[in-house]
This record gives structure tokens, sequence and C-alpha cells, in this order.
């Protein structure tokens, strides 16, 4: 199975939205991680802004794309 059919199955169980909102959540926390961890601030604000633009995302998805 590729990764796009996994996806996909994924989106099918779960939708859309909690997708999403899942890989908000752990660029979220991969930033903070890369900030406490390694003291990066550029990389840990280049996953901070990820997350932004998938909350960003997910608030904007109709509710139609929920299972």
């Amino acid at each position: 199975m590729t990764i796009t059919e996994e996806l996909e199955a994924m989106i099918d169980k779960h939708g859309l939205l909690h997708i999403v909102t899942g890989l908000s959540l752990i660029c979220d926390e991969k930033a903070i991680h890369i900030q406490t961890n390694w003291q990066d601030k550029s990389l840990a604000k280049e996953w901070g802004k990820a997350a932004t633009l998938l909350d960003k995302t997910a608030r904007g998805l109709p509710k139609s794309c929920d299972p």
C-alpha cells in the first residue's frame, strides 16, 4: 500500500479534519522539541509555521469533510 493509499484510508476512517488537526499538533510538538533539545530557533520556527498553516487549514475545512 502506498503512502497516499494509507493516508486516504486514515481520512476515510477518522475524517480529514482530525487528520489535519493531528498533523498540526505533531508539527507544534516537533517545533517545541527542536527548540528545547536542539536550540535550533530557525528550524523550530519553520515547524511552528507549518503547525499554524495546518491549524488554519483545519479551521477552514467544511464539516462535510468529516465522516
